[in-house]
C-alpha cells in the first residue's frame, strides 16, 4: 500500500495559511498584552494617590510637594539627589516610605522611555502646578513650593487630577514628573503638554479622591517649539477634558 506524501504546493498552502492566521492574531495578542499593561497601570496609579493620602493624614493635611525648593532642583516627589543635574535617587523621596514598594512608580507600558533628566518617576506625572504645592485661590499668586496643597482646600476631590500617565516630548519621548494643567495657574499661557495616551489611545488618571478613570485626548498644543523638539501631539502627548484648569485647580 502506498503512502501519499504532501506535494510541494499543498506544503506552501499549508505555510501560507498558517502565516495568515499568525498575521490576524499577532495583532489581537499585542492588544491583550497592552490591555493587562493598562488594568496594572490603573493599579499603580491608584497605590500613588492612595500614598499621598497617607502622607497628607501625617503630615497635618498637607499633600506631598511636587518639586520641594524648585530653584535647588533637588527634590521631586518620586525622589531626591545631591545637586541639580544628578540622577534622582527614587526610592528617596518624600512619597516613598508609603509605597508597597518601587514598581508600582513605573508603568508596565512606559519601560522603553525610563532615561530622562527625570528618570524614577517611571512614567507618572503629578498634578504639581495645584496639588504638589501651596497655592491659595482666587488668582494663586500666593504660593510656597515646600509643602503641597492642603486636603481641604479642594473643592471637590473626585473632580481634581492627582496623577496621570506622563511623557515630556524632545525630540522623543522621556520621562516627566508632572502632569501639567492646560494654563499655567497664575498667567493664562500653556506649558507644554505631558499627559501621555499610551494606552491604546487613552491614559489613566488617578484623582483625589483616589478612583481611577480612562480619558482621551481632547487637544494638545506646541506644535513648534523654540527648545524642544518634537510635536506632542504626534506622540500622543495632550490634555483631556476642557480647555482649561478645570479639573487640575481648588474650585
Amino acid at each position: 500500500m502506498k503512502t501519499r506524501a504532501f506535494t510541494l504546493v499543498e506544503l506552501l498552502v499549508v505555510v501560507a495559511i498558517i502565516a495568515l492566521l499568525v498575521s490576524i492574531l499577532l495583532p489581537s495578542l499585542s492588544l491583550a498584552k497592552e490591555l493587562t499593561r493598562k488594568v496594572t497601570c490603573k493599579t499603580n496609579i491608584r497605590l500613588l494617590q492612595l500614598g499621598n493620602e497617607f502622607y497628607q493624614a501625617e503630615n497635618n493635611g498637607w499633600y506631598v510637594p511636587g518639586a520641594a525648593d524648585f530653584v535647588a532642583n533637588e527634590n521631586r516627589w518620586f525622589g531626591s539627589r545631591s545637586g541639580s543635574t544628578g540622577p534622582f535617587v527614587a526610592d528617596d523621596g518624600p512619597l516613598a516610605p508609603y509605597l508597597p514598594g518601587s514598581a508600582v512608580r513605573c508603568c508596565p507600558s512606559f519601560k522603553e522611555y525610563l532615561t530622562s533628566f527625570e528618570a524614577g518617576c517611571g512614567g507618572y506625572g503629578y498634578n504639581n502646578n495645584f496639588v504638589g504645592q501651596y497655592r491659595k485661590a482666587p488668582d494663586y499668586s500666593m504660593k510656597t513650593d515646600l509643602t503641597g496643597n492642603r486636603a481641604e482646600a479642594f473643592a471637590s476631590t473626585s473632580e481634581t487630577v492627582a496623577f496621570t500617565d506622563a511623557a515630556f516630548v524632545d525630540g522623543g519621548l522621556i520621562e516627566y514628573s508632572f502632569c501639567e494643567s492646560p494654563r499655567w495657574p497664575d498667567w493664562d499661557a500653556k506649558p507644554r503638554p505631558s499627559i501621555h495616551f499610551r494606552h491604546v489611545g487613552a491614559v489613566n488618571v488617578v484623582w483625589l479622591d483616589t478612583h481611577v478613570t480612562e480619558e482621551t485626548m481632547a487637544f494638545s498644543g506646541n506644535a513648534a517649539s523654540d527648545y524642544y523638539e518634537g510635536v506632542p501631539a504626534d506622540f500622543g502627548v495632550g490634555w483631556f477634558g476642557p480647555d482649561s484648569n478645570e479639573l487640575f485647580d481648588l474650585e
